[in-house]
């Protein structure tokens, strides 16, 4: 994470402490223009609660020029510790910006997971929505992690934005260990935003996101999800009883 970043610090993950705007005017535009290699994280209670029983994962976060903070948890968990961050900076938003940027731009971006399906209506709606976007390259994300030809075929396709949507553990760990074969290129983890990009999933309405409810919006629709709600709770507990600065 670069030095002079402002950030806050939980349970030992480093987010910015920032706003969207500033983050991407200040820090993710410079780096595009300059062709600096980027590795973002946007890290909720459930990403934050993987590291602390996955060593490699931890590492994984850790390296990352950037972590931001994605969740009302985070939020809250940050001002019980007396350092408040000044904003959420939520993943799927965060995608949009990069993808009107990109647009903007005329910067190449790539797009890694989801099923064949998803991928593809995704990558259909985006060229719909940004036309001016180069779209460099797209594929499932049902391969074997361990195959370095496919990064290699990716890093081929020269991308400025690379959008990763294998889901946690996955797709960070496939960013450490794989973006060293790429010259350049923003590094993202988007989990499930595929899916929303292609209407598969529906986001919450704005008054359930201006309400902080949109982790409860997504448990009513999909009650499947009450392992990870459970996560934010946990991640909660462990910050109210003085865990939140530790590890």
């Amino acid at each position: 994470m670069t030095k002079s970043t402002v950030k806050t610090r939980i349970m030992g993950i480093d987010f910015v402490n920032t706003t969207m705007s500033r983050f991407l005017s200040d820090s993710i535009e410079p780096r595009l223009q300059q062709e600096k290699q980027t590795f973002v994280v946007t890290a909720n209670p459930e990403i934050v609660m993987q590291t602390r029983k996955d060593s490699a994962y931890k590492g994984a976060i850790q390296s990352s020029d950037y972590v931001v903070p994605d969740g009302i948890g985070i939020i809250k968990a940050a001002s019980w510790l007396k350092e408040p961050l000044q904003e959420r900076i939520a993943g799927f938003d965060l995608t949009l910006e990069l993808l009107q940027i990109a647009n903007d731009k005329g910067y190449a971006c790539y797009f890694l997971g989801a099923t064949e399906e998803v991928n593809a209506i995704a990558v259909q709606r985006v060229c719909e929505e940004y036309p001016n976007i180069p779209i460099a390259g797209r594929k499932h994300g049902f391969f074997d992690f361990s195959d370095e030809e496919i990064a290699r075929e990716i890093a081929g396709t020269n991308p400025d934005i690379v959008f990763v949507a294998l889901g946690l553990p996955r797709q960070e760990l496939w960013i450490k260990q794989y973006k060293r074969y790429f010259d350049k290129g923003l590094f993202i983890g988007v989990g499930g935003s595929f899916d929303v990009l292609a209407g598969k999933v529906n986001r919450a309405p704005e008054i359930w996101i201006k309400l902080n409810l949109e982790w409860f919006y997504r448990l009513v629709k999909q009650p499947s999800r009450w392992k990870r709600i459970l996560k934010i709770f946990q991640f909660m507990f462990l910050v109210l009883i003085g865990k939140g600065k530790k590890e």
